[in-house]
């Protein structure tokens, strides 16, 4: 299938190696030793082709510093540069972002760093006329003018609609690499932005920001006219003369971030010329941004350009929302597209969510960075070393959560060049690319100046372009990703994923940054169609040698066929790599792919709580238990009717409705500047909400499994109000979050959908029972519907009277029942009760750590095991009383095993104590993704699992107006920990007191040792440690009378027993009869049986042990039993069934569990006669 790209719309009214050897590829020797595959981490990804976004543009990058620096270099050294940054095999950019220069006034001598003094487009006057003053921002003596004079007299003199104002010819440098890509038509999207307005436009002087002992605003009020006239002409000036069509233009660039400033030398009064500030750079607040905005879209309206704005390039999404939200709506519409920085990552979200209810474009519009090299990669420690993968890895790290959790239309580098002698000298890694910027100095042309200057020989002074890891491993992306692509989402947090611009195959980008190989299995059910031949090739980046730093980069591996029938491939990466998966033969969207369907009426159920969106009479809404009946269920029942758009579009908006017509509608967000609101139900028409935003929703995922409901009016997300989960918690709005490292959305905001069409009653699970001669059984009061989509939620059952005398005698009584599910479809159910005698138990075992003591087990032994009355398959209880000679404190010293035999009922018992290492761990909720935090109350998006993250910037809050008297952290666990410490790190605000608790077998919470810990303070974390307890639950409450308290961090730290590795069965059964000649030890058996189709089953030695089997079929009688142990160890065991009087013979008869033969004659006789 083929899509279409979004247009921007011009506002209407203001305007290790290489992959090992599954994929064919060998290990170069410079790289790390190839592990087994037996060593190599699972990893699973799954795309859904179903969250497909717009159609991507591409990469790009400001030209700036770099272009600046080096166009007036040697064609060769130019030419090679631009291969690097732009070319096919280079990074292969295809986005552009000019730099409109301020430039500082004539008379102040350069002190920014090389190639960062942008020349401005005004026309510089060196001589005063009558009437226009010069270009001077210093007294004609040199001195400095406290008042200024001369700017302002420029500023008021300047006249921006006259073209003698400007120099056409300005920024010759920049220009050049301008009219190179014009030539080579490389660029689809040019983009001009501002970092500063002309220094007469300042408050300061300076294109660099305020004074730094006065930091504040640096765009003089009075000259915002001027400055959005002068933004309009220069991209006319630059479209006319470099024959470029400028798409976008941005007059800010991190205009809200305080950081922006000028140093000054006291002796002097100026700026000192020691290189050392940065760039230009002005802090303009939101008030200002909202003026000029309104002022540049009337300056495009009236000019030639075809330009339209975007906005604002803010520092990171947290701040981009602040300005945005300080926006009038009038500026707010002239903004065609959105422009953020990720230089922060918190927030991307909230702007995702504000792209897709604007309906606008968003680009990642800069970043840069480095990350030191790990030694544990084969990296040195050194920032600088061109050489360390690590640098490559965080880049790539960058990049995809970028992708996954911004969804950008485009991804925009700082600037990919950088200046080789500052990085070097500073022993940081910015850039991919590096250059000397300053190797065009008079008489040492082709040389770095600096370097000379440092005594270096003209050898090691000669410039030359270097790359670095970052270099290779972007390319995994650039070169892959086109534009035009779609992303999608997977449920990886180290992959992005993109469908081709065709629909006919797919993209991902994976990063490995562990020591350890990675054997990844690629899931392509969510696809519609696997075509004959389809395949996955790896492309792949690992560490480079220092001499020949681009040697593993990009390496082919042998592509791998996709399986057909598991719609899958598998393949092994290295470790520290990235790697490109190209998917070819892969199509459409299969059935379960979308979690909704135009028309289609749905139940909503909460991941968090379990329970069920309900519409409440009042216009409210809650979450409530599944209805029982046809009227508890009516108000769960919500139809979602599309709002135009494209099936599968990740923006497509959505109304919803309950059964009784009303609409959900949301509010607060973006509508009033805040980060939460309310959701109602109101009463108004299918068509009536179709042309209303905040009765639209926007069906969300980042990871293509979890789904949120974003409020197209409000840009925010539907969520159970402070993130409870009991029954009758009220549903509420508020800013989307997640987390990052595990790709997952806030539990409370993700919602499971169920299609009412799939909720047809096939039919309820058959019950099986079974109970001792003379017993009459509690027959169960529910049984399990099966629906088209799966097993629902118990039904009650009624059934026909048992005759007394039927539980007299043994053998199987059948009982009747029958009811109807909430949605009026009747059933009836059938219970088969075995009647008869206990024959045999089944093995039972428990899991210690070393150094257990014999009265340690013999309180966690069961006081009961499962026993079986003759052939049935249920298991009742029975008591048992076990025999403790055989273990000792010294047979628990080590890991192994030790066999406890019992007496149950007069029945042999067997208990298995399984005796494993103890495993420290230093941060439970960090380490185990399997724990659930949740808290008490919680304040919008600072929820519980930010303190699981060990990220100071994460928190989580119980912040309201007015206080609260004190709130909980709880933090449950789906295995057994011993915890003996917790460290609680503020943030913001200290708690008044906390005390920890601890959850016991009853799960009633109860005091540790440490009582209450008071003195909490912001300087240092609070470690409470207590006498250790063994738990699944710890919570820390906290005192915070009439006040609040953020929550930075909770290490909970102990220790867990390690997984076992026992993968033995216990018994093996055909039939509900013991395989002959079982031994836990022996795997391969055969057995005679009445019929070719026999049941199966195995029962493990470790009752934590999964057991799998694939049953005995016509044609293949093999049933193959699988146990996987908890540490992942497996073990096979096959039983090869045979059936009739030909298999007595060759000794067969002896094989037959029941009936057990004499001899073969018997056995024989048996199947003659049909038995």
């Amino acid at each position: 299938m083929a899509f279409t790209a979004r247009r921007i719309r011009r506002p209407v009214a203001v305007l290790a190696a290489a992959v090992t050897a599954a994929a064919g590829l060998a290990l170069s020797p410079a790289t790390a030793p190839q592990a087994h595959a037996a060593d190599a981490t699972a990893v699973t990804i799954t795309p859904n082709p179903a969250s497909r976004s717009e159609a991507f543009e591409g990469w790009g990058t400001s030209l700036v510093w770099f272009a600046n620096a080096t166009a007036g270099y040697s064609p060769e050294l130019r030419e090679e540069l631009y291969q690097k940054v732009f070319g096919e095999n280079g990074l292969n950019l295809n986005i552009a972002r000019y730099n409109v220069g301020g430039g500082n006034a004539s008379d102040v001598a350069n002190y920014l760093n090389d190639g960062s003094a942008v020349e401005g487009w005004w026309k510089p006057v060196t001589q005063a006329q009558p009437g226009q003053p010069a270009s001077n921002l210093y007294k004609p003596d040199g001195s400095v003018d406290a008042t200024q004079a001369n700017k302002l007299a420029f500023l008021k003199a300047w006249n921006p609609d006259d073209p003698a104002s400007y120099n056409p010819d300005a920024d010759k440098n920049q220009r050049w690499w301008v009219e190179r890509l014009a030539e080579d038509q490389q660029i689809t999207h040019w983009e001009a932005f501002s970092n500063s307005p002309p220094w007469f436009m300042t408050k300061s002087g300076y294109v660099s920001g305020q004074v730094n002992t006065a930091k504040g605003e640096n765009l003089l009020p009075e000259a915002e006219a001027k400055f959005a006239a002068y933004m309009r002409n220069a991209v006319e000036l630059l479209e006319k003369g470099s024959g470029i069509t400028v798409d976008t233009i941005d007059p800010f660039n991190e205009p809200n971030s305080g950081y922006w400033g000028t140093d000054i030398n006291a002796a002097t009064g100026k700026p000192p010329t020691t290189y050392t500030q940065k760039q230009e750079g002005a802090l303009i607040y939101p008030a200002a941004q909202d003026r000029v905005t309104k002022l540049l879209a009337a300056e495009l309206e009236k000019g030639t350009t075809d330009a339209v704005i975007s906005a604002m390039d803010e520092t990171d999404p947290s701040k981009f929302m602040t300005n945005w939200n300080g926006y009038s709506q009038e500026a707010k519409d002239a903004v065609a597209q959105l422009n953020v920085h990720t230089y922060g990552t918190n927030d991307r979200r909230r702007v995702r969510d504000l792209a897709s209810s604007t309906d606008k474009p968003l680009w990642m519009s800069e970043v840069g960075g480095f990350w030191t090299g790990n030694p544990a990669l084969g990296d040195s420690t050194s920032g600088w070393d061109r050489s360390n993968i690590t640098n490559g890895l965080g880049i790539a790290g960058r990049m995809v959560n970028d992708l996954r959790e911004l969804e950008p239309d485009a991804w925009v580098f700082w600037q990919p060049v950088e200046d080789t002698y500052k990085q070097e000298k500073a022993d940081k890694g910015w850039g991919s690319i590096y250059v000397d910027f300053d190797c065009n100095y008079e008489g040492r042309e082709g040389f770095s100046n600096r370097r000379i200057n440092d005594g270096a020989t003209l050898d090691n002074a000669k410039c030359k372009v270097l790359t670095n890891q970052k270099y290779n491993t972007t390319r995994n992306f650039t070169h892959y990703i086109l534009p035009g692509d779609f992303l999608i989402q997977n449920d990886n947090a180290k992959t992005a994923s993109a469908l081709r611009a065709d629909g006919n195959g797919a993209t991902l980008v994976h990063f490995n940054d562990t020591p350890t190989p990675e054997k990844v299995t690629i899931d392509l059910s969510r696809f519609g169609a696997i075509a004959p031949g389809a395949k996955v090739t790896p492309v792949v980046t690992t560490k480079s040698p220092l001499d020949d730093i681009e040697k593993n980069a990009l390496v082919k591996g042998t592509p791998v066929a996709v399986d057909t029938a598991a719609k899958s491939a598998t393949l092994e990466v290295p470790a520290a790599s990235v790697v490109t998966f190209v998917v070819d033969g892969v199509s459409g969207v299969s059935e379960d792919a979308a979690p909704v369907q135009d028309g289609h009426s749905y139940h909503l159920s909460g991941e968090a709580s379990g329970k069920y969106l309900t519409a409440r009479a009042n216009g409210t809404a809650s979450i409530e238990e599944l209805g029982m009946d046809a009227a508890g269920v009516a108000p769960q029942m919500w139809t979602f009717n599309a709002v135009g758009g494209n099936d599968f579009a990740n923006d497509r908006r959505w109304v919803v409705s309950s059964a009784d017509g009303r609409v959900l509608t949301g509010n607060g967000g973006v509508l009033n500047g805040s980060q939460s609101g309310a959701a109602s139900l109101a009463s108004i028409t299918l068509e009536q909400a179709k042309a209303t935003p905040s009765a639209q929703w926007i069906v969300t995922t980042e990871n293509g499994k979890q789904w949120s409901l974003v409020n197209a009016g409000a840009a925010i997300a539907l969520q159970v109000s402070g993130n409870q989960t009991a029954a009758g918690a009220s549903v509420a709005l508020a800013s989307s979050t997640g987390t990052t490292a595990t790709a997952s959305a806030n539990p409370h905001q993700a919602w499971a959908f169920t299609d009412i069409a799939d909720l047809k009653l096939l039919g309820v699970s058959p019950v099986e029972m079974s109970t001792p001669v003379g017993t009459a059984p509690a027959l169960p009061a529910t049984v399990t519907p099966v629906y088209e989509a799966g097993p629902g939620k118990p039904l009650a059952v009624t059934w026909t009277p048992v005759d007394p005398a039927s539980w007299q005698k043994a053998g199987k009584v059948t009982v009747y029942g029958s009811g109807v599910d909430p949605y009026g479809q009747t059933f009836e159910a059938v219970l088969t009760v075995t009647v008869g005698s206990y024959i045999v138990t089944d093995p039972t075992s428990v899991t210690v750590g070393v150094g257990s003591s014999v009265a340690s087990i013999q309180a966690l032994a069961p006081a009961s095991v499962p026993g079986q009355i003759a052939d049935g398959p249920a298991r009742n209880p029975l008591a048992v009383i076990w025999d403790w000679s055989s273990v000792s404190d010294s047979s628990l010293q080590t890991p192994g095993t030790v066999t406890v035999q019992g007496n149950a009922n007069g029945l042999p018992a067997t208990l298995t104590v399984i005796v494993v290492d103890r495993v420290p761990v230093a941060n439970i909720c960090k380490d185990d993704p399997t724990t659930t935090a949740t808290a008490s109350y919680t304040e919008g998006s600072y929820i519980a699992k930010n303190t699981c993250d060990a990220n100071a910037s994460t928190r989580w809050s119980n912040w309201v107006s007015g206080g609260r008297a004190g709130d909980n952290l709880s933090y449950t666990f789906t295995r057994d920990y011993t915890v003996s410490s917790v460290t609680v790190t503020s943030a913001e605000k200290a708690a008044q007191s906390l005390k920890v608790q601890y959850q016991d077998a009853s799960g009633a919470w109860k005091d540790t040792s440490a009582g209450t810990i008071t003195g909490l303070s912001l300087s240092s974390p609070a470690t409470v440690r207590f006498d250790p307890v063994t738990t699944r639950g710890i919570r820390v409450s906290f005192v915070t009378t009439a006040s609040y308290t953020k929550i930075a961090d909770v290490a909970i730290a102990g220790s867990r027993l390690a997984d076992a590795g026992l993968a033995d069965l216990g018994r093996l059964l055909v039939n509900q009869s013991s395989v002959v000649g079982f031994a836990p030890a022996t795997t391969d058996y055969r057995a005679l049986t009445a019929t070719a189709t026999p049941a199966v089953v195995g029962y493990p030695l470790d009752t934590n042990a999964k057991v799998t089997v694939q049953q005995p079929t016509a044609e293949n009688p093999t049933a193959v039993v699988t146990v996987t142990a908890p540490d992942g160890t497996t073990k096979v065991y096959r039983v090869t069934v045979s059936t009739g009087k030909d298999a007595c013979k060759s000794d067969g008869w002896k094989t037959s569990p029941q009936p057990v033969f004499a001899n073969q004659g018997q056995c024989v006789s048996s199947f003659a006669a049909g038995k």
